[in-house]
């Protein structure tokens, strides 16, 4: 038993420690900031994803931080993973604006759909874990007010407790639907950003195919498929390309 406690006193202490210092690490790296010590303040805020923490304030601030030194590629990449955590947050939105400005490329987006953008506006509100959270709560609440229905003999209670049932049970199916739909699209749609200084788009997976456009660092692309040390990656434009996956680093 003692063992048992004193096990559990040193993780909990570890993770006391380690807080600590990632509290610490983080204010250093503001006040480095601050004072225009931008890679001062890159390690700083570094060795907190080290220890395992991750959030949107410390990429917000890495981003920013890499924005000063014109490192752009890692700019936008920490500007994306924030977004990653919180696509809402107008401060990481406006901050990345500035970063894409500064890309030699300027992809054009595809049209979108106004039915199909107002649905994923709507998928954004909240995260996957939220969604289905909340789904739940609404089956649990249809579950309630079904057993009431089917335990009332009152007529006009019996009708009430039906409807307040079905629609309930019609929130729980939205949310529960909105929480899988957006888990899938997360899982299939896989960002990243490039950060060779160029980099060629070829046909096929190999440097014998042709060549059929290049861009630089810091562009976003998304992709569709990996074969070996070759990725199949889309742009904002709709086009495609194969590149090696070397010359990308992932938004996980």
């Amino acid at each position: 038993m003692k063992k048992i406690v004193v096990i559990i006193y040193l993780i909990f202490s570890g993770i006391v420690f380690s807080q600590t210092n990632n509290n610490e690490y983080f204010n250093n790296g503001l006040d480095l900031y601050n004072n225009g010590k931008y890679k001062e303040a890159i390690a700083q805020f570094k060795l907190i994803i080290e220890n395992g923490e991750h959030s949107e304030a410390l990429y917000f601030n890495l981003g920013n931080s890499y924005y000063k030194i014109n490192d752009i590629a890692n700019s936008v990449y920490f500007f994306e993973k924030a977004l990653k955590l919180n696509p809402k947050n107008n401060d990481v939105l406006n901050n990345l604006a500035y970063s894409q400005n500064m890309l030699i490329d300027n992809t054009v987006n595809l049209p979108k759909n106004q039915i199909s953008e107002f649905l994923n506006d709507v998928s954004k509100t909240l995260n996957v874990n939220q969604w289905l959270m909340i789904g739940f709560v609404f089956l649990y609440l249809f579950l309630v007010t079904f057993l009431l229905y089917f335990l009332n003999i009152k007529t006009i209670s019996k009708k009430n407790y039906f409807t307040l049932s079905l629609i309930f049970f019609s929130f729980s199916v939205v949310f529960f639907f909105n929480g899988i739909n957006k888990f899938e699209n997360n899982k299939n749609m896989v960002s990243a950003i490039i950060f060779e200084k160029k980099i060629d788009f070829r046909t096929e997976p190999n440097y014998r195919s042709e060549v059929l456009f290049n861009l630089h660092e810091g562009t976003k692309v998304i992709i569709k498929e990996e074969l070996n040390e070759w990725g199949l990656v889309e742009i904002s434009d709709g086009n495609k390309g194969w590149i090696e996956l070397k010359s990308i680093k992932k938004i996980n």
